[in-house]
């Protein structure tokens, strides 16, 4: 895409806030080490490190593998936020400074007095376990040195840590390892694991090929990297990496805080993750290859800045953006630095030759049926077909009014690749030696602007903030199936959805959308208008609607006068919420997602749960049930708001497990 004025007003922003950074000072001293202080730390997770959706904010801190270490204040201040939550940070205390900046303490497994017993009040009164509180500078004040909590391992944690973090008084994140803290050593440089180089345009070429090529960097003696392989390339490529960073005492991979890409001696891409917005932190699914993410688990780091990437300051301007244009027959020196936050460097070293190599461009024909393979690399349309009946069969690309044949681009292993450049439109059908292939695009949709596309089945709205970069859009509703392009793409935003399905008989009441990946099925919500389900997504990909008639579940772990604890849970739509009661008063429970169970908070060292224990459980899709419990007896009740009636086979079948919406057998698709 072409610059625009507003990719040259972010670059000044850029500069502002670099001329910010030379400005900034990190006092030295000025904060206690909120673990373990004056003794030797190690962290399980660092700044900037690639997370699913943001960069990591802060550092994590290790526990020795334990819950209950003391948490100390940093600095003299006062608590200005405290949450407890189900996911995120958990139980996380906000403390502002004297000298403007923030600090942040997560995943703790209590707070300290006074700060303990006002929380617990506040829940107590508002009959919740999630809350937020904002919190007046003569409410709570700190000292340095002060104990606020107990470390622990709440909320989205996957193991015992602090996690902790400083921020300015514009909310931005900061590096804490920039403040001097002496408790973390590390004199470990990064590791290079792998590299790749990607074509970026429809006539690029690697190798003769396009698409990405990966290889495996060499280690040398003297510590730096290198590949050995020939590597050839026409066109404009873009480079991706795949490091981690070490420290010393641990073997846990953190991210990388600085990178820089040279050719030939010239720098051309640079970025330093020093500081960021937290707002901006979800564009790091523009920064990374968001793709490789979603298909093999991996965070590969693009080395240039890619079309819609025009919000992260973290990069230097540069009029290429990292991408290399190698045209000219000569050889090509490129260098990679990375560098962690206490400047322990790697380079790799590799050469490129700019030379455009011939391919073969016809096949061994066979008499197998035809097979046709299509798949979108940014702008590109990729086309794959094997089993060709002649040497060099053309691709016809089916337009609305006219027709356009393709020739083979090149061949690999007898599989012939046709490449479409989608920017000069979107085919309906692709047809090979006879045989044909819908292609299901519907529009092309452009970012930064409202877009819509409306047919009989489905509506997708995008609003300004929807995209990173144009899409091109592919829809397909199948029964109770509902493609919305591919998940490998990122949105920067959310867009919104209205599906009428191709069935009449729909229990409005307990049927949603649900976003599909993989295994997994997440609730979203929805409201149906008209036989049409409306709701909103923050990601491309599968959906599907589901009826959910089945309540929660629960059972107790343990039960006497002093305590009790249950294991809580819900087949597909997932918890909403659940309030406990004894003897028809509300007792407050914490919850831990992760292991499903929640337990009883005295609201007094003095209070006994003796008598009628009662839990009440509804899920996202409003199936509530009620759990009851004394201490000789446990039995479920009828769910509340859920009339009990004869059931047919097919209700039997359908309480035993939640399934998809039954179709009427149509395979009508969204067209």
């Amino acid at each position: 895409m072409k610059k625009s004025l507003i990719t040259i007003f972010l670059s000044l922003i850029f500069i502002n806030i670099q001329a910010q950074k030379t400005q900034l000072s990190y006092p030295k001293g000025y904060f206690l080490f909120p673990i373990n202080p004056n003794q030797q730390n190690f962290l399980a997770g660092g700044m900037g490190d690639l997370r699913s959706d943001h960069f990591h904010a802060g550092i994590d801190i290790k526990t020795q593998g334990r819950e209950g270490l003391p948490v100390y204040a940093t600095g003299d201040g006062y608590i200005s936020e405290v949450r407890v939550q189900t996911s995120g940070y958990g139980n996380v205390i906000f403390i502002t400074h004297s000298n403007g900046f923030v600090s942040v303490y997560g995943h703790l497994k209590t707070f300290a007095e006074p700060l303990a017993s006002y929380i617990k009040k506040k829940r107590i009164e508002s009959q919740t376990f999630e809350i937020k509180l904002l919190l007046q500078a003569n409410e709570f004040k700190v000292a340095r040195g002060q104990i606020i909590g107990l470390s622990g391992n709440t909320g989205g944690s996957a193991g015992p840590h602090l996690h902790f973090e400083i921020r300015d008084t514009r909310n931005n994140i900061l590096n804490p390892l920039n403040f001097g803290f002496k408790e973390i050593q590390d004199s470990v440089p990064p590791i290079f694991q792998q590299l790749i180089i990607k074509t970026l345009t429809t006539d690029s070429r690697i190798n003769g090929e396009f698409g990405k090529r990966l290889y495996y960097p060499t280690k040398n003696p003297n510590g730096t990297y290198s590949l050995n392989q020939k590597i050839t390339v026409n066109g404009e490529i873009g480079l991706e990496m795949l490091s981690v960073d070490k420290m010393n005492g641990t073997n846990n991979s953190n991210g990388i805080t600085c990178t820089e890409l040279f050719i030939d001696g010239k720098e051309v891409y640079y970025s330093h993750l020093e500081q960021f917005p937290n707002e901006v932190s979800h564009d790091i699914n523009i920064h990374n290859d968001y793709g490789i993410e979603q298909t093999r688990g991996l965070r590969f780091q693009k080395l240039f800045q890619d079309d819609g990437n025009n919000e992260l300051p973290i990069y230097k301007p540069s009029i290429s953006r990292g991408k290399l244009s190698i045209e000219d027959g000569e050889l090509h020196q490129i260098t990679i630095k990375i560098w962690d936050a206490y400047e322990n460097g790697s380079t790799i070293n590799f050469t490129v030759k700019g030379e455009k190599s011939e391919s073969s461009k016809t096949v061994s024909p066979n008499a197998f049926p035809v097979i046709i393979n299509q798949s979108i690399e940014d702008n590109t349309l990729v086309i794959k077909a094997r089993n060709l009946k002649t040497i060099n069969s053309i691709a016809s690309l089916k337009f609305v009014k006219s027709s356009i044949d393709l020739p083979i681009s090149y061949v690999k292993n007898n599989e012939a690749v046709y490449l479409w450049d989608l920017k000069k439109g979107l085919p309906d059908s692709i047809n090979i030696d006879g045989l044909a292939k819908a292609t299901n695009f519907k529009k092309i949709i452009v970012p930064n602007q409202f877009e819509s596309f409306i047919s009989d089945d489905i509506v997708v709205n995008f609003d300004e903030r929807s995209l990173y970069d144009t899409l091109y859009l592919q829809t397909e509703l199948i029964g109770n199936t509902i493609k919305i392009a591919e998940n490998t793409i990122p949105l920067k935003g959310k867009i919104s959805v209205k599906i009428t399905p191709p069935f009449q008989e729909i229990n409005y009441a307990k049927t949603s959308v649900y976003y599909k990946f993989k295994n997994a099925k997440s609730y979203l919500k929805t409201t149906w208008v008209n036989n049409q389900a409306q709701f909103e997504a923050k990601r491309l990909g599968n959906f599907e609607i589901l009826i959910d008639t089945i309540p929660p579940k629960a059972s107790i772990i343990r039960k006497n006068p002093d305590e009790f604890s249950m294991r809580i849970g819900d087949n597909l739509s997932g918890v909403k919420s659940f309030k406990a009661f004894v003897n028809n008063k509300f007792v407050l429970t914490d919850y831990d997602a992760k292991q499903a169970k929640l337990w009883s908070i005295k609201s007094d060292s003095a209070q006994k749960f003796y008598g009628d224990l009662r839990l009440e459980l509804e899920d996202n899709q409003g199936n509530r049930i009620r759990f009851e419990t004394k201490i000789d007896s446990i039995k479920i009740v009828t769910p509340i708001f859920i009339k009990k009636a004869k059931q047919t086979k097919n209700e039997s079948k359908n309480r035993r497990k939640s399934s998809a919406v039954r179709a009427k057998k149509s395979k009508r698709k969204d067209r």
